[in-house]
């Protein structure tokens, strides 16, 4: 390969990742930012009470532990993403670009080795036009700056796919351990591989098992972890949450979902989420392979690529329907697969074009225009999601007017049912509802916090709290000291 060959996946690296900086500093507030603040937490735990302490696990603990106070753990995810937000913080600071500088990375290295798989299957123009579409594709322009495990794993599932396809095998088992200790999904490829294998690769044997092999001796290793942090509950927990994913119990179905409603949701956020002319282009790719098949034409290897990508890609959201149905960036699995096959739809079209008309190229350059910009109003809303969230302003006065090893009770259920982890995270406290501002029910609270946003507390209820104890007017919200008289 040449010097310059081998730089441009370089330069198409660095140009992603100039793009999705955008956003960066944001803070925790906006669309499923809870999952920001949820592992940005377990992070900081990390470094609040050592590795040896939180054993790996996700320490979930939000302010600092009382004394004969244990950290409790969250144990339905592989652990490696919050130790990665943990190393950021180590270095950078605990602060949201450090954060969301990790998913940044991820998605900027699924683009680098995306464009190297291409480029060596098919060409640099196919690997070119697969990395606009990656990049600019609305999934990622967005959750590549939401620290969770789908977007973390990225990274990880484009070096194995990478791997595997240019035949370094040793390669290939790094990056399923390392899939695999990041997300589910990676589980998947120890199936996916040998299979593709067995039909199209023709990997030795005792290859194929060892991969294959990978998947349930990692999983027995999770489930030894999680037994060393929260012992025989943790099994029980991850059997309930399992069974909740699938749709299969009582609380799930609780959501009304149906496979029609999915489909239809599902539906409306492809066409959302990957933007219409990438879901036409890929969806003309596999009416095009059907057709060949109908005609008895062989899988090509390049084909056979795409299809694994396809089939891997919903995967995920075909099993857990539930998890796939409140999770719209699930989804983010298949952006290889609508990437990479409208990429080669795009050129078949020029192909076709070329012959009948100059402008072939100009066309090719307003379809990739109109891609970009198709779901760019979308995309802006989404970043603007933040700013009508009230806990971080909140939460940042607690942490300024209250003592770190303060109680705190926030006077609306309703409140903390939306706000909860927003608010705990910007305060670093212990936060709870509370049902009543009587006196008798607030002895396990050192702070009283009336949100403005959400007030319900009478003006007879308000001047009994003023008489009762010293108070700090902040914009976001009341904060009485319980412990404190006029």
């Amino acid at each position: 390969m040449s010097s310059h060959n081998k730089l441009l996946p370089v330069i198409v690296a660095l140009v992603a990742y100039i793009i999705l900086l955008y956003g960066i500093n944001l803070p925790f507030a906006g669309q499923h930012d809870w999952n920001s603040v949820m592992y940005s937490n377990i992070a900081r735990n990390d470094l609040r009470y050592g590795l040896l302490a939180t054993k790996l696990g996700m320490a979930t603990n939000f302010g600092q532990l009382l004394p004969g106070e244990k950290l409790g753990f969250f144990t339905h995810y592989p652990p490696l993403m919050p130790l990665l937000l943990a190393g950021s913080f180590s270095v950078f600071g605990i602060t949201e670009w450090a954060a969301r500088l990790i998913p940044i990375i991820s998605a900027v290295i699924l683009v680098y080795f995306t464009f190297k798989l291409v480029q060596s299957i098919w060409d640099t123009t196919t690997a070119l036009i697969t990395s606009v579409f990656l990049t600019l594709s609305p999934i990622l322009l967005y959750y590549s700056k939401i620290p969770v495990h789908e977007t973390v794993v990225l990274g990880f599932i484009g070096f194995t796919l990478w791997a595997y396809f240019t035949k370094r095998y040793r390669l290939v088992i790094i990056g399923l351990i390392l899939s695999q200790l990041t997300s589910w999904a990676g589980y998947y490829l120890s199936l996916y591989l040998p299979l593709h294998s067995l039909l199209f690769s023709r990997l030795p044997r005792r290859k194929l098992v060892l991969l294959f092999f990978i998947a349930p001796f990692m999983f027995l290793l999770h489930n030894l972890h999680v037994y060393w942090l929260s012992g025989s509950e943790a099994q029980q927990s991850l059997w309930e949450v399992f069974l909740f994913r699938l749709n299969a119990n009582p609380a799930a179905q609780a959501y009304g979902m149906t496979l029609g409603k999915f489909i239809a949701r599902e539906a409306g956020w492809i066409s959302l989420y990957f933007t219409r002319i990438m879901t036409l282009l890929s969806s003309l790719w596999a009416l095009r392979f059907f057709y060949h098949r109908s005609r008895y034409l062989p899988i090509s290897f390049s084909e056979s690529i795409i299809l694994l990508l396809l089939i891997f890609g919903f995967t995920h959201n075909l099993i857990f329907r539930h998890l796939a149905y409140i999770h719209d960036y699930m989804l983010i699995y298949a952006l290889p697969f609508f990437a990479i096959s409208s990429a080669v739809m795009l050129l078949h079209f020029y192909a076709f074009m070329r012959r009948s008309t100059p402008y072939a190229p100009a066309l090719i350059f307003l379809i990739l225009v109109l891609f970009s910009v198709e779901r760019l109003s979308y995309v802006q809303k989404l970043f603007q999601t933040g700013k009508v969230n009230p806990a971080v302003p909140l939460g940042k006065d607690l942490a300024a007017h209250t003592q770190p090893s303060a109680r705190i009770a926030i006077t609306s259920v309703e409140f903390m049912r939306y706000y909860d982890v927003f608010v705990s995270y910007y305060a670093d406290r212990r936060i709870a509802a509370a049902t009543s501002i009587k006196p008798e029910d607030l002895v396990n609270f050192d702070y009283l916090v009336i949100p403005k946003i959400h007030d319900l507390v009478t003006p007879q209820g308000k001047q009994k709290l003023f008489q009762a104890y010293t108070y700090v007017d902040t914009p976001a919200g009341l904060i009485f000291n319980l412990h404190q008289t006029p």
